[in-house]
This record gives structure tokens, C-alpha cells and sequence, in this order.
């Protein structure tokens, strides 16, 4: 499958090469990245690589996935952001419902690309499963990425735990 390419302003979001890796690597070893993501610790450079395959994996499989996000006036790999499924058990309301992911690199964020990007990728959901339901869950201590979600038209329907850590449960219909 060709991943698509999807086109703002300032970004470029393209499917994950093997040269976005060390950049991929880079921000999942960085502490105040992680603090907010999975268990809060940062991961080792096998662990980003599981990430990494993943993030790749889900567009052959499933037909979507997270696209790397480009910085279009640098070409540097600024984040990511999409589709993620990981089988997690969210419970039965929750199942097959298709969960939004996003974060932006250290000296890229506070700019809007989370923002900018994450709406490219509910553009492109539209078009993918028609107007159905997508949740994202985030940190109750991520404000940024709240403020994201909030932007972005999500709204919180539940607090729970996820990987042991008190969680904001959003969702939004495409």
C-alpha cells in the first residue's frame, strides 16, 4: 500500500522511512517527551525501534496509520501524527473505534503544527471510514495536547487509567 501524502501550509505528512528513525529514536529517549506518553519513562533505542515498526506496520495491514510529520521550511522531521491501533483493551464501547495519536518534536512544538497536522489526519479519516467516531486519549497533565484535542473539536467523554496513569478519554465524529 502507498501511504498518502497529505499537505498544509508549513507540513508535510509522509509515510515513515528508515531515515526518520534516529530522529524517531532521538524523541522517544528524550525524558520530557515521555513524561507524558505510555508508563512516562523514556524508551531504549529497541524499544523506539518497536514503535517505529509499528507506526510503519499499520498501513499495510490496516490501511492507516501516523504519518510522519515534516517541517516543510527545514525538511526536518518535526513529529508524528494519525491513526494508531494497538489492541489495547479499552472495554467493549471502545473496540474497533479508531484511536488519534500525535506528538511534536522538542524545538517544533508551541508553533501549531500538532494542531495543524492533526486536522490534516481527520481530513483524511473523513475520507477513510466516512463520519465515524474517533477517540484520543491523553495525559491529564498534557495540557498542550489537550488544548490540541480541544481545537480539533474533541471533547471529553471519561477519565480512566491507561499503562497505570490517570487519563482524558476525548472523542469527535469525523
Amino acid at each position: 500500500m502507498t501511504i498518502p501524502i497529505l499537505e498544509t501550509e508549513r507540513l508535510i505528512l509522509r509515510g515513515p522511512t528508515l531515515s526518520d528513525f534516529a530522529a524517531y529514536a532521538a524523541r522517544g529517549s528524550d525524558p520530557s517527551f515521555m513524561r507524558h506518553m505510555g508508563d512516562g519513562m523514556p524508551r531504549s533505542e529497541e524499544e523506539s525501534w518497536s514503535s517505529f515498526l509499528r507506526l510503519a506496520g499499520l498501513w499495510p495491514i490496516l490501511g492507516f496509520g501516523s504519518w510522519i510529520v515534516e517541517d516543510k521550511a527545514s525538511g526536518a522531521a518535526a513529529g508524528s501524527a494519525g491513526y494508531i491501533e494497538r489492541k489495547r483493551d479499552r472495554g467493549p464501547d471502545l473496540k474497533d473505534i479508531p484511536e488519534m495519536g500525535w506528538g511534536i518534536a522538542a524545538g517544533f512544538e508551541g508553533r501549531g503544527y500538532a494542531t495543524e497536522a492533526l486536522g490534516a489526519t481527520l481530513q483524511w479519516g473523513r475520507e477513510r471510514f466516512g463520519a465515524a467516531r474517533v477517540i484520543a486519549v491523553v495525559n491529564e497533565e498534557n495540557l498542550p495536547s489537550i488544548r490540541v484535542a480541544e481545537k480539533c473539536g474533541f471533547r471529553e467523554f471519561k477519565r480512566d487509567l491507561s499503562a497505570g496513569r490517570p487519563r482524558i478519554y476525548f472523542d469527535r465524529m469525523l
